[in-house]
């Protein structure tokens, strides 16, 4: 929660000084904001990863039947690993169906089986061109079970950032390789693979791609001291002030905050005109 916060003044303060607005921020990846569904759709964004890198995944329903498991279902909206559950036989499929109650469209996910999970966290103020300003790489580490669902909510998880492992032509094609899926201003990508080897051959895949508020989450290595997190805070968020200024006149600007928070109220209030509507049409 700190860390949230000091990310946030300072990237006010960094705004300010750079003389342009901070509530722009949330337009930095409007271009990928679904306008009909009200988030940045999981779905919409899974259709942008080329295909050596993406995993299947469609949304859940009864019609869905896995050829393999197991297989993680993942809110079409959400942050920080919340509500992902994985199932790893037909069973708890079906014992996910029958309690999954709310208002959310669950997508169902292919399991990525590489040994390690790396989170490439980059921010691109068009100060260096297409490339990005700053990318770092964390590793996720997680002992407890072979297939976890990490976030920082899981105790069992832990980060530790890597990005000194690599030199600027390894960190340039890490960089080229989220430029191939999207021209986002700020984004985290979470992908599985077996080495360090194998991320930098561009054999991988994409888990998660987080556009919304996505945390630099090598700030949570608890090697770190807070000296090092403010140095970080202090050239992110400057970088991404610069961002937020280059944007291009935005004309009206679609309502991405509120849009995302009340997303869950929006889906059960049109699910509730829908369900009233229909029983009209086929009551006596």
């Amino acid at each position: 929660m700190h860390i949230t916060v000091i990310l946030v003044l300072t990237y006010i303060a960094c705004c300010v000084r750079v003389g342009t607005a901070p509530w722009n921020y949330f337009q930095l990846n409007a271009r990928y904001f679904s306008r009909d569904k009200g988030i940045f759709s999981k779905l919409s964004i899974d259709q942008l990863i080329p295909e050596r890198w993406r995993l299947s995944q469609t949304i859940d329903g009864e019609h869905i039947n896995p050829s393999e498991f197991p297989v993680f279902l993942k809110p079409e909206w959400g942050q920080n690993g919340s509500g992902i559950v994985r199932a790893d036989d037909e069973v708890e499929l079906q014992a996910f169906r029958q309690r999954h109650t709310d208002n959310r469209r669950f997508m169902i996910q292919q399991a990525a089986t590489g040994k390690h999970e790396y989170e490439i966290f980059g921010i691109r103020s068009g100060q260096n061109g297409a490339a990005h300003d700053l990318i770092t790489v964390t590793e996720t580490l997680n002992d407890s079970e072979s297939l976890p669902i990490n976030s920082i909510h899981n105790e069992q998880t832990t980060y530790c950032d890597i990005t000194g492992q690599f030199d600027a032509s390894q960190i340039a094609e890490l960089s080229s390789f989220i430029q191939s899926v999207g021209d986002f201003a700020i984004s985290r990508v979470s992908v599985r693979t077996d080495s360090i080897d194998a991320l930098l051959a561009g054999d991988f895949k994409i888990i998660e791609i987080n556009l919304f508020i996505p945390m630099p989450i090598n700030l949570l290595d608890s090697s770190y001291s807070w000296e090092q997190r403010l140095r970080f805070i202090v050239r992110a968020m400057m970088l991404l002030a610069l961002a937020t200024k280059a944007l291009p006149p935005l004309g009206r600007k679609p309502a991405i905050f509120t849009r995302m928070m009340l997303y869950g109220r929006f889906r059960s209030a049109s699910q509730r005109v829908n369900s009233s509507f229909n029983a009209r049409r086929t009551g006596p």
